[in-house]
């Protein structure tokens, strides 16, 4: 299951999602500018509005994935902005962001983690009513979502001297889609798990799944 949460909800795990963070961004991924000594990643976009998809295996965080509305501060409008490039924004329009599985993270029920990951935050995406998503992620992985089903739109490409080019993109997404993850993965059924989050998004928007 893939549990959805607001950092306040559950303080003891999102320890753990912060220390996640930190061991596979900083540690094995090495963005060094996002090194904290108490071992903790977060960032100003980090805040109330944030929702976190923690995919854990008795206690162990194995999985995460940060979905920020884009009427809160994100980090993809902070880099439209710097280039001077309009995105989309709104209730229907999410940034998907941090999105990782553990080195060597074991397959539940004969499913891949990163399977399942995807498939769920998708299905959490429809929940909260989005239909495009936003992303700036490493282009192998651009081709990465497009195996997925996903039909990208690469609006620009930034150069980073640490590791290559990196692309800032958007996506539609549908339920659809979501049918195709799970053709595609064999998940049947829901793969969410709730904390509060299911009452405040449900004041958002009706589920779509």
């Amino acid at each position: 299951m893939l549990r959805i949460l607001f950092e306040h909800e559950d303080r003891d795990l999102t320890e753990r999602v912060w220390a996640f963070r930190h061991l596979r961004f900083v540690e094995q991924l090495g963005w060094e500018e996002l090194r904290r000594e108490d071992g903790r990643e977060r960032d100003r976009f980090d805040t109330p509005s944030a929702i976190h998809a923690v995919l854990a295996l008795h206690g162990e965080v194995i999985g995460y994935s940060r979905l920020v509305p884009t009427i809160a501060p994100h980090f993809a409008g902070e880099v439209a902005d710097a280039l001077r490039i309009d995105l989309p924004k709104g209730p229907q329009v999410y940034e998907w962001t941090r999105c990782a599985t553990a080195l060597g993270a074991p397959s539940i029920a004969g499913i891949d983690a990163s399977d399942l990951l995807m498939t769920g935050v998708l299905e959490c995406l429809l929940h909260l009513g989005a239909r495009q998503i936003l992303f700036v992620t490493y282009t192998p992985l651009v081709e990465m979502m497009r195996r997925r089903g996903y039909v990208v739109r690469a609006l620009a490409s930034l150069p980073l001297e640490r590791d290559g080019p990196v692309t800032l993109a958007s996506a539609d997404i549908s339920l659809n889609l979501l049918h195709q993850h799970r053709r595609t993965y064999g998940v049947c059924g829901t793969l969410l798990s709730w904390n509060g989050a299911r009452e405040s998004i449900a004041e958002r928007s009706p589920a779509a799944a």
